[in-house]
């Protein structure tokens, strides 16, 4: 890694500390620079502003969610297996994390940009894993070879996106998203989903 690199990681962590502690609308690029103890003009070196700063936290994680699952899948033995660390890394995410993904704002009729954006760095990067997945399923014979990989992909993500739509609703309803035990009901209903779609691929 490159001096630059570190230095970004730097940054982002510092960012990310500064997000879990105060929010994202609260945060403020003079409170990271002075954080690091450096100057808000080095800080804009790096990154143009605080949402390029937030999208690359949020890279950051699932990036490092990612390639956890990803290496996994390479020696998993079963469908079952891989959707069952799948869970569990998600799970340990969401727990984690909750504070980055815009709960409530998936709630509304038209998500900010950075939502947006944030959203669609997400969804290509679990279309990379489970066309990556269900490929694998096909060539163990878990999987029937008449599904495409990325078409069955891309409508899995779909899939699940409505589910969190869905628990962003409940949440803004009253649903406490920060409760251990509701996040783990709703990883729970996704491996119900999971399970009842990959079921349907044999």
């Amino acid at each position: 890694m490159g001096e630059q690199d570190q230095k970004r990681e730097v940054i982002l962590e510092a960012a990310l500390k500064r997000f879990k502690r105060f929010g994202l609308a609260k945060t403020t690029m003079e409170e990271i620079a002075k954080d690091l103890e450096i100057s808000k003009g080095s800080l804009y070196y790096y990154f143009p502003d605080k949402d390029s700063i937030y999208v690359g936290v949020v890279e950051r994680i699932v990036s490092q969610c990612f390639t956890d699952v990803s290496g996994f899948l390479e020696t998993a033995v079963s469908v079952q297996e891989v959707m069952e660390r799948y869970l569990s890394v998600k799970e340990r995410i969401l727990l984690d994390y909750h504070f980055l993904f815009g709960i409530h704002e998936w709630v509304s009729d038209k998500p900010s940009s950075l939502m947006r954006q944030v959203g669609e760095l997400v969804h290509q990067s679990e279309m990379r894993f489970l066309s990556a997945w269900i490929r694998k399923g096909i060539a163990d014979g878990e999987i029937a070879a008449k599904h495409d990989p990325e078409r069955t992909a891309d409508l899995l993500v779909h899939v699940l996106f409505g589910l969190w739509v869905v628990w962003c609703k409940w949440q803004a309803a009253g649903y406490e998203l920060q409760s251990t035990d509701n996040i783990k009901e709703f990883m729970s209903r996704e491996g119900m989903v999971l399970t009842i779609f990959f079921n349907g691929l044999k």
